[in-house]
């Protein structure tokens, strides 16, 4: 009977690691995609200052 309490205690002390490997490989991926947002986000204010300082000079009237 005492094997048997061993081995679960076991198995839920895997289960809790395990969790929490995945909630921090959760957070990374989380980290990730709101960096590449971020530079998504950078880019197209770059596009639109560039196209208001084009705009100015009498250039294309270019959106973005």
């Amino acid at each position: 009977m005492e094997d048997l309490s061993i081995s679960a205690a076991s198995a839920i002390q895997q289960s809790h690691v395990q969790n929490k490997i995945d909630v921090a490989v959760a957070r990374k991926a989380l980290d990730v995609q709101q960096q590449q947002g971020d530079a998504a986000v950078a880019l197209i204010q770059q596009a639109a200052t560039v196209s208001k300082a084009i705009n100015a000079d009498g250039g294309c009237d270019c959106y973005a």
